[in-house]
């Protein structure tokens, strides 16, 4: 999978230091996926959930301290992360 969006997660990580690794491990993972299908995606990152509305994938980082908001082109193997935001934020985000 290549991955696009890595300066949002080093934005992310400069205003939350301590997200920093388990931000670059979801990176490192998801580098070494090949994910044909959602379902796969379930496999490696069993929290992952899908929203149909915007075609999104929320990912659950950090001992379910973060979310990472991305979409992914399962056909050209593509993960573009479009936002990372805490738990408390998320809740307020309208996805």
């Amino acid at each position: 999978m290549k991955v696009f969006g890595e300066a949002v997660i080093a934005g992310f990580a400069k205003e939350h230091p301590v997200s920093r690794k388990p931000l670059q491990r979801f990176v490192t993972i998801a580098r070494t996926a090949l994910w044909p299908h959602f379902p796969a995606v379930k496999e490696t990152f069993p929290a992952t959930d899908y929203a149909p509305a915007t075609g999104t994938l929320i990912f659950n980082v950090g001992g379910n301290k973060y979310r990472l908001i991305a979409r992914v082109d399962f056909e050209e193997q593509l993960l573009l992360i479009q936002t990372v935001l805490t738990h408390r934020e998320y809740d307020r985000e309208d996805l």
